[in-house]
């Protein structure tokens, strides 16, 4: 009865034994990685798309509207009196009133802007300078005149010494957009046409190239912010942001406050092996590759990039700058 006990139990634990040696194989046997030349394309496609997501989070970022105000120059008004059928210069205060402003153009110089379309009667108006019949259209605009030092024969007027000299073909600049003192002090407006509307439009391009474990720690800081202290400069500013003006509409907006940094490197796919230092399994996979920075082309690097299966596919689970 004991003999065969035993050798019930020594039954039992070779089965075990047996077991533990397969399931253990069999895990060996599943968690290997994925051959190398499998999963060059899906690497290369990755390394490439991560370039611009690189440089929207740590580089350049998005392009933005130069921070630039509209600057309003005090109108002055000026009066004419009639004179047969033209107009001329009143020292005195009459009915006939227009308005002038002064300005200066970097590269063209003193600038008078001036108006000329002058109402004499109900749905009337007249050119003052050059005569015939306008409509109220022309009321609100004006005609430009360089200001100089030196005489000139074409001027319209002088006083002073200051000659006034027509520019018929100069068109005001304007900025492309403008900023104004409700605007953030801190972010600056995003280009419409660069590509990106949201934050929401950023993180489906992000999502699509790197892993959510590498991107749950990198939202913080590119889109909600971060603060350390109650210091003055113990905030770290969320680099995008959302924003909606004072009309509603919305607008991405990127902070002023970031330094970006360099992120450009060219990585050669020929060298491309699977890395020594870190091993790597069915899941999660490390591999070498020699790269430089642009520029700096004898100075090559070798560098792990790490990738990860998420729903089935590969994803960058590591920066690539």
């Amino acid at each position: 009865m004991k003999k065969r006990l035993i050798a019930v139990i020594v039954a039992i634990a070779l089965i075990l034994v047996s077991l533990g040696v397969f399931l253990v194989v069999r895990h060996i046997k599943n968690n290997r990685p994925p051959e190398l030349e499998s999963l060059r394309p899906r690497v290369i496609a990755l390394i490439d798309a991560s370039h611009e997501i690189n440089e929207i989070f740590w580089g350049e970022g998005l392009p933005t509207h130069p921070r630039v105000y509209r600057e309003y120059y005090t109108r002055v008004p000026f009066y004419l009196q009639e004179d047969g059928d033209h107009y001329i210069f009143s020292d005195a205060q009459t009915d006939y009133k227009l308005y002038y402003y002064t300005f200066t153009d970097a590269e063209v110089g003193d600038i008078l802007a001036y108006q000329y379309c002058l109402k004499v009667a109900d749905g009337e108006y007249v050119d003052v300078e050059k005569g015939g019949a306008l409509t109220i259209a022309d009321k609100i605009k004006y005609r430009y005149a360089l200001v100089s030092s030196e005489a000139d024969a074409s001027a319209i007027f002088s006083a002073d010494g200051k000659y006034y000299i027509p520019l018929p073909e100069y068109v005001e600049t304007e900025a492309e957009f403008y900023y104004t003192a409700s605007d953030p002090a801190y972010y600056d407006y995003v280009r419409d046409d660069a590509g990106y509307l949201t934050t929401a439009a950023i993180k489906i391009k992000a999502e699509g190239v790197y892993a959510n474990d590498f991107l749950t720690s990198v939202y913080e800081s590119i889109f909600t912010g971060i603060t350390i202290s109650d210091s003055q400069n113990g905030t770290l500013y969320a680099r995008y942001t959302d924003h909606t003006d004072t009309e509603g509409g919305g607008h991405l907006m990127k902070s002023n406050l970031w330094e970006p940094i360099a992120v450009s490197r060219t990585y050669l796919y020929d060298t491309m092996r699977m890395s020594e230092k870190r091993k790597s399994n069915a899941t999660d996979v490390f591999i070498d590759i020699d790269s430089y920075v642009p520029g700096k082309e004898s100075e090559t690097q070798t560098i792990t990039l790490s990738f990860t299966l998420q729903n089935g596919a590969w994803y960058l689970n590591s920066a690539t700058y």
